[in-house]
């Protein structure tokens, strides 16, 4: 981010290692409400993610002035150009052909130009880049990844934020993060490789810093289903035999001989009739019911194991080659780096 530019318009620059992720920032940046006037992108011609002619959408042209033949072939790589207008084939002395496009299509324009600035360094000042910053921005480019630019007034961080997400990377004078700035007084001679780009400084005083990272190893638990327990009801059928003793009356019919007698009144001499003896007896009478018998308990409960996580961290070492006496003895003692 650039808080130098002479409109008042803070300019927020990217660099991105695959054109196809500077194109969603770009198209991202349409969506949060950024005007094509406000947005650029340069991008070498053979550079990372350059496609065949006529992969671009939306028109392209080509520079008139001086060279402009040989930046027509810069054509095939307007991955970008559909999305905030005209891109435009240029020949930058020092670099060679580009697609450039939005506000850097215009700033880069002239030859003359680029070749005062160094690169695209010139361009970018005329942004509102600062020219260190636009050094480092111009080295990155010319190991060819794309650049994408924003004049982003006081909707900086919010363009800072949409190129991050889409991988984009910036200069330490704009974001404190991405690289060391140089000490004053430093500029030619020695240079120190850093992620693709280079530090150099004249011969003279002065310090340069090369980081030394590493990464470490971040775990982090949530919960998942690792299994479960089942538990089915079926109901079975067999034949249960109660024994029960019953009841019941029997009628047992004799016939007696008796005496000769006269017939005693009621007894209905001659009448013709029926008696009914009911019989009595118990049956079985069969009910069910329901009873527990039984219970099965399912029970969770929460162990704790110790696993081993193993993974693959980087570092980086930083080794110094001399030639000739060029040094005196460090006396200092590094503090240990930590397990």
């Amino acid at each position: 981010m650039t808080a130098n530019d002479p409109s008042g318009a803070r300019t927020v620059v990217g660099v991105f290692e695959d054109r196809k992720q500077a194109r969603a920032a770009v198209e991202d940046l349409k969506r949060a409400d950024f005007r094509d006037d406000q947005i650029g992108f340069a991008a070498r011609e053979g550079g990372a993610a350059t496609t065949g002619a006529g992969a671009g959408s939306g028109e392209v042209t080509t520079d008139t002035g001086s060279g402009s033949g040989a930046a027509t072939g810069a054509v095939t790589g307007g991955l970008l150009g559909g999305l905030i207008g005209a891109a435009a084939a240029l020949l930058i002395p020092g670099i060679g052909p580009i697609v450039a496009g939005g506000i850097l299509a215009s700033a880069l324009g002239g030859a003359a130009l680029g070749a005062a600035g160094g690169g695209i360094v010139g361009g970018l000042v005329t942004t509102g880049v600062s020219e260190e910053d636009a050094r480092y921005y111009d080295s990155e480019f010319q190991t060819g990844k794309t650049v994408v630019t924003v004049q982003a007034g006081g909707k900086a961080a919010e363009a800072e934020a949409i190129l991050r997400r889409h991988g984009g990377t910036f200069a330490a004078g704009a974001t404190g993060a991405s690289r060391q700035p140089m000490a004053s007084g430093m500029s030619g001679q020695t240079t120190a490789g850093m992620g693709g780009a280079s530090t150099t400084m004249k011969a003279g005083d002065g310090t340069i810093r090369v980081p030394e990272m590493e990464e470490r190893l971040n775990v982090e638990k949530r919960q998942m289903q690792q299994g479960e327990v089942q538990i089915r009801k079926t109901v079975e059928e067999h034949t249960e035999t109660v024994p029960v003793e019953l009841k019941r009356e029997e009628v047992h019919v004799e016939r007696r001989d008796v005496a000769e007698r006269p017939m005693k009144p009621g007894e209905g001499a001659f009448e013709e009739g029926t008696i009914k003896v009911p019989v009595r007896g118990e049956e079985a009478v069969v009910t069910k019911d329901a009873v527990v018998t039984g219970e099965v308990v399912v029970n969770k409960e929460r162990t704790t194991e110790r696993e081993e996580i193993a993974d693959t961290v980087r570092r980086t070492e930083v080794h110094v080659d001399k030639t000739g006496d060029t040094t005196r003895a460090d006396t200092t003692r590094k503090p240990d780096r930590p397990s």
